[in-house]
């Protein structure tokens, strides 16, 4: 089993526990009627003319974003790698009265998706850690962008991630130590994670034919801190990266 079939099975294992802990904090029933509670002013300046227009979800995992992109008027595209976590995310649909349409795929290989197909691919939140080929990932995702449109990328930012469930003051990884990190999850299943650094993530960007438009680095509070020294530290909690396809 190779490190993403490995992700793809802890998804669909947790699928249940994510979904209790997502109707405990209800975002979802919320992010249509107000996509700020999802999406930051630094996002929402690139998704004023969105409406009508075709948006993919790239690992789009409880698919708060997603629907607060169908709030804004956009028809979108779900993408993750877990069926079951696709499945809860339909049925939450079906429940608000939101259109969209689901497809079940790892973000390096989106072959059941054509080229040139949307508007806008948005992509972020926690997928990157989960992905071994960095530049193939970009590369997808700017494969299905029309030139001249827009790659949103907005990841938790790879500095602050490098305290994420550490027990004290240091790191717990350094920042150049980009993995395979394999952790055992409490149901003794395998996850493989990687670090990738902000020139990882701008590069790759770049390098699938994307010209940069924006950077950005900010927030320090995290609703779901792991650990409040983070904060402290006034380190970004968000890498925002922009791309405009070209060609």
């Amino acid at each position: 089993m190779n490190p993403h079939q490995a992700n793809q099975a802890f998804w669909d294992a947790t699928t249940d526990w994510w979904q209790q802990n997502e109707d405990r904090r209800g975002l979802w029933q919320q992010a249509h009627k107000d996509p700020s509670l999802v999406l930051s002013p630094a996002e929402m300046a690139f998704l004023k003319s969105i409406k009508g227009k075709q948006v993919c979800v790239l690992g789009s995992g409880d698919n708060e974003v997603a629907f607060a992109l169908t709030g804004l008027g956009a028809r979108v595209t779900s993408v993750d790698i877990s069926q079951r976590r696709l499945a809860v995310a339909e049925q939450r649909a079906r429940s608000l009265g939101l259109q969209l349409s689901f497809v079940q795929a790892d973000v390096t290989d989106l072959s059941a998706i054509g080229n040139d197909t949307f508007d806008l691919v948005y992509t972020g939140g926690h997928v990157s850690v989960w992905v071994a080929d960095i530049r193939r990932y970009y590369a997808e995702a700017a494969r299905i962008v029309k030139p001249g449109q827009l790659l949103l990328v907005n990841e938790y930012h790879p500095i602050r991630r490098m305290w994420e469930d550490g027990d004290g003051p240091e790191p717990r990884c350094g920042y150049f130590h980009r993995g395979p990190h394999r952790y055992t999850t409490g149901e003794g299943l395998p996850t493989f994670e990687y670090h990738w650094t902000v020139a990882d993530h701008i590069q790759a960007v770049v390098d699938a034919g994307c010209r940069i438009v924006k950077v950005d680095e900010y927030g320090e509070a995290l609703a779901d801190e792991p650990r409040p020294v983070v904060n402290g530290l006034g380190l970004p909690a968000n890498l925002l990266i922009v791309g405009a396809k070209t060609g």
